[in-house]
């Protein structure tokens, strides 16, 4: 798309990149007393939505909602503000927050009947309206197999296919697994629609975040003692940089430690060797996740550098404000139940 085109877009990102919240501002959020807490956090760009949603105290929940209710805002004004291969996938950029309602749905649906879900409800992302499928009805259902079948296609078709495995093991991966594949696939489909720099551009981050499921689902393999040949089934075929015949060592490791260290030389392994003895103190993959969730972020901050005017700059904008929203609805639960501002720290998606 020529830079005239994106002229429109451009202009309303640049105008909102201003109010994307610093470390230093998250950590006064953090910092401040319960009391003060929502009168710091009205002083952002979130105050029209608190208000709207009739916040007057802290409450986690209410928050969260007028905040995924701003993220979604967003996105609208993008997909509003551009056209043709360029709109088609910021539809699908948003359809993946669909996705993180159905997981939401399939997680706790198989706690329930484990016994180990709560009685809180997921707060979902509100694309409902956009979308016209009402996932969030699915909570009623008695049994995963029963959110499948009330689900419509593309999901029900990829979720009814992978059900007979999971119906075996009961290993939400493999749910989660096949919705990852769908969308992924779904976003590699209308990238390949792009041209030029901005099929580069979209490549490569997307690219990267795949790269990073797929590091995830090998270290999450490794640590559930998952065989080889079933975990090469979980590793998205859409990525960057990362070949699953390049860490066969890695697979085959006996342990999470093993498979780190015997990674080829790449900016992955350094991430991860990095987080491997917090792994080793904590016996967590959190630190790993951490970790590479850090480098996802300075990727991205490295394509807005400068605010280029291509697409790099819209999806950067998006992310930044996913995990923007991400930190303050984590800060929002640890102020209501007064959790220390080091252990909300250690929460946060940060450099």
């Amino acid at each position: 798309m020529s830079v005239s085109n994106y002229a429109y877009v451009y202009a309303r990102i640049r105008a909102r990149m201003s109010d994307l919240l610093d470390e230093r501002r998250l950590r006064e959020l953090v910092d401040a007393r319960r009391e003060d807490f929502l009168s710091s956090l009205m002083d952002t760009a979130y105050k029209e939505k608190l208000t709207k949603a009739a916040v007057v105290e802290v409450d986690a929940r209410k928050i969260e909602k007028a905040l995924k209710e701003e993220l979604i805002d967003q996105y609208l004004m993008v997909i509003k503000s551009t056209e043709g291969a360029i709109r088609d996938i910021f539809e699908e950029f948003l359809r993946r927050l669909e996705v993180k309602n159905l997981k939401a749905v399939i997680r706790a649906k198989a706690a329930e009947i484990a016994g180990t879900g709560t009685t809180e409800a997921a707060m979902f992302f509100p694309v409902e309206d956009f979308f016209k499928r009402r996932i969030s009805r699915l909570t009623e259902a008695d049994s995963v197999e029963s959110v499948i079948k009330q689900l419509e296609n593309p999901y029900r078709r990829v979720l009814e296919e992978a059900l007979p495995e999971y119906e075996k093991s009961k290993r939400i991966l493999i749910i989660e697994n096949a919705l990852d594949e769908e969308i992924s696939g779904a976003i590699w489909n209308r990238i390949e629609r792009l041209r030029g720099e901005d099929e580069e551009i979209v490549r490569k981050i997307i690219g990267t975040e795949f790269d990073l499921v797929n590091l995830m689902t090998l270290l999450r393999c490794k640590s559930e003692g998952i065989a080889e040949a079933e975990m090469r089934k979980y590793f998205l075929p859409f990525t960057f940089d990362f070949n699953a015949d390049a860490v066969k060592d890695s697979i085959s490791a006996e342990n999470v430690s093993s498979a780190v260290q015997l990674m080829p030389a790449s900016a992955y392994k350094e991430v991860l060797t990095g987080a491997l003895s917090a792994y080793e103190a904590e016996n967590s993959l959190i630190p790993f996740e951490d970790a590479l969730s850090r480098f996802f972020f300075v990727t991205i901050k490295g394509i807005l550098r400068g605010y280029p005017i291509n697409i790099g700059t819209t999806i950067g904008f998006l992310y930044l404000k996913e995990i923007e929203i991400r930190n303050l609805c984590t800060i929002a639960v640890c102020t209501e139940n007064e959790i220390p501002a080091e252990e909300t720290m250690k929460l946060l998606k940060i450099l």
